[in-house]
């Protein structure tokens, strides 16, 4: 999951539990009750992805090879027993079955050693009522096959994760989207609401608030578009002045500049609390002074709209 995408979940789920916590006047504004039934929903799916996501390959790879190794003892093992069987008994067919070295096991690639090993359990099983003398039972041959099924098991696990993972993964997006479809509803919803709730509203408001979950969050996302169509305009160059008052003991003005890339936007990760006045220019176009407020810990978002000279 994204960055952007872990700081629109922490604001679902702000509001969620603000919804919850206001079940008794949530549930008599209409439409404001069904959007946030499949608000509810939505992040349940979102959280499950997340979880899916955050399943380590590399501790899935360790478990395997931990069952390998279980399962070429046990192969051994019960391999040597059924040796002793088969030479007392002169039956070189059944020797040359089930003998196995140490070696021989680890190098094989997983798919045959289950094969293998399935051959010494099944002979095993054929003669389990010779072999009880050396310790071979019922309960034995559970604990071998147990084994041999978690091991095949193994095998499938990690494509399997991958390629679930990878399906998840594609979904979030589309979540994410329908998730603030319904947010937007609940925003109207409560807007409509706000003479006869205004604590309601006001709390509802508070809750929908994008929060910085981590430092490596955003704190502003900037975007520049033709007036005229609406359209991206890319290297139109923001300066941000952050005007410090001098009683705080500044030495000066602090700026940031920045120019938009193709999409017609950008991102900054960090920039002190305060307001910004923000000079913003491109050639051919009318030159901009706007302005933006940093809350901490909040994400804002700059638009401007430039017009052509």
């Amino acid at each position: 999951m994204r960055t952007d995408q872990k700081i629109r979940l922490n604001m679902y789920l702000s509001v969620r539990n603000y919804g919850n916590l206001n079940e008794a006047v949530a549930k008599n504004i209409p439409k404001f009750a069904s959007s946030f039934v499949n608000l509810q929903n939505i992040i349940a799916e979102i959280q499950l992805i997340g979880e899916m996501q955050g399943v380590n390959k590399t501790g899935l790879a360790i478990d395997k090879n931990k069952l390998k190794k279980k399962l070429i003892a046990l192969a051994l093992k019960n391999s040597n027993k059924v040796a002793i069987l088969a030479k007392l008994n002169n039956n070189d067919t059944l020797l040359k079955e089930i003998r196995f070295t140490e070696s021989d096991l680890v190098k094989l690639p997983g798919v045959t050693l289950k094969e293998q090993v399935q051959i010494i359990y099944d002979r095993v099983e054929t003669n389990i009522g010779n072999l009880a003398e050396q310790g071979i039972t019922p309960d034995t041959q559970k604990m071998f096959l147990e084994t041999i099924t978690a091991f095949n098991n193994a095998l499938a696990t990690p494509r399997t994760g991958i390629a679930e993972k990878r399906k998840a993964t594609q979904k979030l997006p589309v979540l994410f989207d329908t998730a603030d479809a319904e947010i937007e509803i609940m925003d109207l919803a409560a807007g409509s609401a706000k003479g006869e709730y205004p604590d309601f509203f006001n709390g509802y408001k508070t809750s929908r608030k994008l929060i910085e979950t981590s430092s490596g969050s955003l704190a502003l996302k900037a975007t520049a578009r033709e007036l005229t169509n609406g359209e991206p305009l890319s290297d139109v160059k923001f300066i941000f002045i952050h005007e410090v008052s001098e009683a705080a003991g500044s030495k000066g003005n602090v700026q940031i500049v920045k120019k938009t890339s193709k999409k017609g936007n950008f991102q900054v990760k960090s920039m002190e609390p305060g307001t910004y006045k923000v000079e913003v220019s491109k050639q051919g176009y009318k030159k901009k002074e706007v302005s933006v407020s940093i809350a901490d810990g909040e994400r804002s978002e700059l638009i401007v709209e430039m017009e052509k000279v």
